[in-house]
């Protein structure tokens, strides 16, 4: 009789056994293809076949947070492994919480949504796995429950993708009494027991010298930090037990793109599901409760220059970023609207043939310091009748502004993209009944109206009704 072992640690485990036909199905289970692998050089060679491998068939190694997808082949398969749990598990300040948690800690009277204490109540059962809320639907309050419940003088490192995201999530962390929180990133070189960080390449070179001392890991947005450079970090990270991502979309293109969403998986687990009374949470649950605001979806139909024979690339220059009629009736649109509105563009070009339009319109680009964007953000949360035009990559996940409109003038089909963005103009305010969204149908190209019929069909698919409008 065959033995079957599961060596179990925080960031790798090995099936031990001499079954190689087991190796066999598991490596062919646990491997998918790279986004894009026909582009690659070695692939046009014949030198690679364009897979990556998550299960190694010597030694049998695998990310843990696999370790579902493991068990499942070897339950298929009558298999029945013995366990050797390595990793060395905390004890938490509580075991549940409730819909009081945070009051505790503050003299604001704040109540937690029924998901809410769901999504923390999963993670400490757990100690690893993705939080996926709806964008708007108080991740932060999830974030900052999770780190009240934390032991204390526990060893966090909390990650995110931007400057402006860590100084958001920063401020809300002494916002609600968080202990000892330091910040790495640009100027800042603050390490403490919760240290927040960006993802980018110089702050994490900081954190070299001190990334195998946090025992729990945090990524807000998650799905924008599975780049080879964080992925590079997590493998330091040998006695983070806690492993918790947070993300609205955690797997990009829908979850077509295999390879972000084994590698998600592999470092992070599954996804904490989170229950109502209509099952997994939606945006559409949460319009219904009033937790987001109602919306309307418009489209509008761009039909100059024709622009037919171009490639992708050219055929976004010339049909969106430098297509000064575009420019003119989004100009057109925008001011005619009440309230505060935001733009998105996703070229720097673009946003300033826009600006030539509306010259009293705020600009934010990569280039605008952080003082000008928090001025501007804050204008967006606050102000009257205020015009952004920003970058979509800025603001494409965590910003909190509270608009009445929402413009995207950026184009694209990537389905993560378009919920993140949609999001942005979802959260409630005093002044602010519904949020109205306008997009544009470009008959122009054959790219750009495909990817058109992309935004709509993903709008329709998270319960928006579409309008169409001259």
């Amino acid at each position: 009789m065959k033995d079957y072992t599961l060596k179990i640690q925080n960031d790798y485990s090995w099936l031990l056994t001499e079954d190689r036909d087991i190796k066999d199905i598991l490596w062919d289970t646990l491997r998918v293809r790279e986004k894009g692998y026909f582009h690659s050089a070695l692939y046009k060679q014949g030198i690679w076949d364009g897979y990556l491998e998550f299960f190694k068939k010597d030694g049998g190694r695998f990310l843990t947070g696999l370790l579902p997808d493991v068990l499942k082949v070897l339950h298929q398969h009558k298999i029945v492994p013995k366990i050797v749990e390595t990793r060395k598990f905390f004890e938490w300040k509580t075991n549940t919480i409730d819909k009081h948690y945070l009051s505790k800690f503050t003299k604001e009277k704040v109540e937690l949504y029924d998901y809410q204490i769901d999504a923390v109540n999963e993670a400490i059962k757990n100690y690893r796995g993705i939080v996926k809320l709806p964008t708007g639907a108080g991740k932060t309050f999830v974030l900052i429950s999770i780190m009240k419940s934390l032991p204390e003088k526990f060893p966090l490192l909390f990650l995110t993708k931007g400057v402006s995201l860590v100084e958001q999530n920063y401020d809300e962390m002494k916002k609600w009494g968080v202990k000892n929180v330091g910040r790495i990133y640009g100027k800042y070189k603050e390490p403490n027991f919760i240290t927040c960080a960006t993802t980018a390449k110089a702050s994490l070179e900081k954190l070299e010298p001190i990334i195998g001392k946090f025992k729990g890991l945090i990524i807000d947005e998650a799905h924008e930090c599975m780049s080879p450079v964080p992925r590079k970090t997590f493998k330091k990270m040998d006695d983070a037990v806690l492993r918790i991502g947070i993300s609205a979309t955690p797997f990009k293109d829908g979850g077509k793109d295999l390879a972000q969403k084994m590698y998600l998986k592999g470092y992070f687990g599954s996804i904490l599901r989170t229950k109502n009374e209509s099952g997994e949470i939606t945006t559409q649950d949460l319009q219904n409760r009033q937790i987001l605001s109602k919306s309307d979806c418009y489209f509008s139909t761009v039909k100059h220059p024709q622009i037919p024979h171009e490639p992708y690339i050219d055929a976004v220059t010339l049909g969106i970023a430098e297509n000064i009629q575009f420019a003119q009736k989004v100009s057109d649109l925008a001011t005619s609207l009440d309230g505060r509105t935001l733009i998105l563009v996703d070229r720097i070009k673009q946003g300033e043939l826009l600006m030539q339009f509306m010259p009293n319109a705020h600009w934010i680009q990569g280039m605008t310091d952080l003082e000008e964007r928090s001025k501007i953000f804050n204008e967006l949360k606050h102000g009257t009748n205020v015009i952004a035009i920003v970058m979509q990559r800025i603001v494409s996940a965590g910003i909190n502004v509270f608009i009445h409109n929402l413009v995207n003038a950026a184009g694209g089909k990537a389905e993560h993209n378009i919920i993140q963005r949609f999001g942005r103009g979802l959260r409630t305010a005093q002044d602010k009944e519904q949020l109205k969204y306008y997009d544009f149908i470009f008959d122009i190209n054959d790219y750009l109206f495909k990817h058109s019929m992309e935004r709509i069909k993903t709008l329709e698919k998270e319960g928006h009704i579409v309008r169409m409008m001259e």
